[in-house]
């Protein structure tokens, strides 16, 4: 008897649970042929309103201004019009929204067409058939740019016609001029829109479009009454009411489940996303099916007053648990209480942190940053503090009084402080104007920091370009002297044997002076050639022909051809080449003069009856060339000396050679986007060339 009254009992229970929940649903159901016969009450007075509003009348004005300036054949600068415009994006997108329902039609003063929105058809606009459209209007300009505006269609063209008055004498056309810089001239000049003149301009709206419009960009349609809200908060209400009251009830028998055990922020989080999705779309819900519910209505009612029932329910065990038992068990903050707590302590930290930073913001401005942008917080920091002063009421005047004062003190302790920094500023680059160099910035510059840095690099910059061009100088004057001795040897050579020649009868002797003057005056030629080529290279005057080329087979040609001067020097070479090419994108006839130079410069001044080590291969993407030979006179000079012009290995200048062989080197490698590299370890004389 005992498990069929409880049977019994859960059944009732069920029922009135079902009860709670589908009574409401039929409730609100039978609503909603009222919400849609109010909905439509209150689109249609949303709809009325958006079409006699200066907002949507001024885009007319508007889109005469545009049209005018944008016309086919007119004499105007379309760059000009361009920035105009993109200054005027709200009125640009007024107008860019309007105008894919817009018919339109413009004339000029003898009546022609000027421009139209459409191709010739029944539903052309034309102001002859403006009553076929459900918006329809002529807006004149004479020769002055005088205004004429004529509604000839719409349901409420009188109240279009009394706004469009009081638009036209508050019409604003001040937005169409821009002040804009003249690169050219260097100078800001105005730029502005010219007025409509001696133009008729017929516009048409469908009742599609024009609805299809409001809709877009009014959003009248989704309009819902008040009471459909109203009435609805009063049906979850009463629902969970029921969940309180029912339990009450001697019949009541419901097992304590898990969906029943859910934690109060869950119960919250999803009672109160539900009811803003409910809020959001409270106006589709009434108006989607017409007036008329459907299973769907249905649907979506069951679930609402389920989850209010539920949630209630839940809420319900604070009277049957006991407040402290509830808290302790179903809210989460209190459970993890101590979490919460670390996590606030560090999110205050970060808090505290970023308010000092606010505090000593204006001292920590960077002055390289854009104007505009500091300009803009010093304004929000500003706004801010008076918002807090404004919700005060009278008490604002008295904090604005003690602000300002505060102000006061503030800048002017501020702007003090900037011009001790500053005149700390002036007096470091006076020095440094005078010359001196090293003069050291040892105080807090405050905003002007980034200066301090700026004002090093300066100072390391002039060091150097001082330290380049005395070294500049002591090139040039060696070049000088170097160019000087090397051109003048042959060439003394060759006068002297001109002269000999011209007075000697002997024909063998006067053969001899023949070849010394053939190899003097080649000697003269390479030497010139050589520095004409070198100053096209350091000049960037060069031509590449680039090609895909084998460095290994280049290097054997290279060093094939100088065989007879390899076995002259008594050299033994040690070559070590890889199996495979290694292709490389270069000019042959340039990377071809490279290796011959390294080649003869280890000829010419390598110790005889030594080895010579060659080696190339490919280094992580790169074509490497590296030679080692021991030098037949000491190396007592910086290596890099070598490849300036006119240096060679001894420094006596008796050896034949232009003392350019390594500067071409460097030249044609650094050319083709290689690196020359040359180092010295006692005796030993070492380059290398990365490709």
């Amino acid at each position: 008897m005992l498990g069929t009254k409880l049977k019994n009992n859960r059944k009732l229970t069920i029922v009135l649970i079902v009860l709670a929940i589908v009574i409401p649903v039929f409730v609100v159901m039978g609503q909603y042929w009222n919400w849609y016969v109010n909905a439509e009450a209150v689109a249609e007075n949303s709809d009325h309103s958006a079409v006699v509003s200066e907002e949507f009348l001024e885009t007319f004005l508007d889109a005469g201004y545009i049209l005018y300036n944008t016309e086919n054949g007119r004499d105007h600068d379309p760059e000009a019009v361009k920035e105009v415009l993109q200054q005027n994006s709200g009125r640009m997108s007024a107008y860019e929204k309007i105008y894919p329902f817009l018919d339109y039609r413009v004339k000029d003063e003898e009546g022609n067409d000027v421009a139209k929105s459409t191709a010739d058809s029944e539903r052309t606009v034309r102001e002859n058939n403006l009553s076929s459209f459900a918006l329809g209007m002529v807006i004149s300009y004479d020769k002055y740019g005088e205004i004429d505006v004529r509604i000839k269609e719409g349901e409420y063209k009188t109240e279009q016609s009394v706004a469009f008055r009081e638009v036209i004498s508050r019409y604003d056309d001040s937005d169409w001029e821009i002040e804009s810089y003249d690169e050219e001239a260097e100078e800001w000049k105005m730029i502005r829109l010219e007025q409509p003149k001696n133009r008729t301009y017929i516009y048409g709206m469908t009742g599609e479009n024009l609805q299809a419009y409001i809709d877009n960009n009014w959003y009248t349609r989704y309009s819902a009454a008040d009471s459909i809200a109203n009435f609805v908060i009063i049906l979850v209400l009463i629902t969970a009411v029921l969940a309180w009251v029912l339990p009450v009830l001697p019949v009541w028998q419901l097992e304590e489940r898990a969906f029943l055990k859910v934690p109060f922020e869950a119960v919250m989080i999803v009672f109160f996303a539900m009811a803003g999705i409910l809020g959001d779309n409270l106006w589709w819900i009434a108006e989607r099916a017409g007036g008329t519910p459907d299973i769907i209505d249905f649907l979506i009612w069951v679930v609402v007053f389920a989850v209010t029932f539920w949630a209630a329910t839940c809420l319900r065990q604070v009277y049957t648990m006991g407040v402290r038992a509830y808290m302790k068990e179903r809210l989460l903050c209190v459970r993890y209480w101590k979490y919460i707590r670390r996590a606030w302590r560090y999110v205050s930290g970060k808090t505290k942190k970023w308010v000092g930073n606010c505090y000593h913001f204006i001292d920590r401005i960077d002055l390289s940053e854009r104007n505009n942008q500091t300009i803009f917080k010093i304004v929000a920091v500003n706004f801010i503090v008076l918002a807090l002063i404004c919700t005060m009421w009278l008490g604002g005047i008295f904090a604005l009084v003690i602000y300002s004062g505060v102000l006061f003190w503030l800048l002017r302790k501020y702007f003090t402080d900037l011009q001790e920094k500053y005149a700390v500023l002036l007096k470091v680059t006076g020095e440094i104007a005078k010359g001196n160099l090293d003069i050291e910035i040892t105080e807090d510059l405050g905003i002007f920091s980034p200066f301090k840095q700026e004002i090093q690099k300066i100072q390391t910059g002039f060091k150097k370009a001082v330290d380049e061009e005395v070294k500049s100088q002591r090139m040039k004057t060696e070049l000088i002297t170097n160019v000087s001795h090397d051109l003048k040897t042959p060439l003394t050579a060759i006068i002297t044997y001109v002269n000999l020649l011209k007075d000697e009868k002997d024909e063998e002797k006067q053969r001899d002076y023949i070849e010394v003057l053939e190899r003097k005056s080649l000697r003269l030629k390479v030497l010139i050639e050589d520095l004409f080529e070198v100053s096209k290279a350091s000049s960037k005057n060069v031509t590449l022909n680039i090609v895909d080329v084998d460095v290994v087979n280049l290097f054997k040609q290279v060093k094939l051809e100088l065989e007879d001067k390899i076995a002259g020097a008594d050299l033994d070479f040690r070559c070590t080449y890889p199996e495979n090419k290694i292709m490389a994108r270069l000019d042959s006839q340039k990377t071809y003069r490279v290796f011959e130079n390294l080649l003869v410069n280890v000829i010419k001044y390598a110790m005889p009856h030594t080895r010579v080590y060659i080696e190339i291969l490919e280094e992580d993407g790169e074509a490497v060339v590296r030679m080692k030979n021991v030098s037949a006179s000491e190396l007592d000079f910086n290596p890099e000396e070598l490849t300036e012009r006119f240096v060679r290995g001894d420094a006596s200048r008796n050896t034949e050679g232009s003392g350019l062989g390594l500067a071409i080197v460097k030249s044609f490698v650094e050319l083709q986007r290689g690196k020359f590299k040359i180092e010295t370890e006692a005796d030993l004389f070492k380059t290398e060339v990365r490709f």
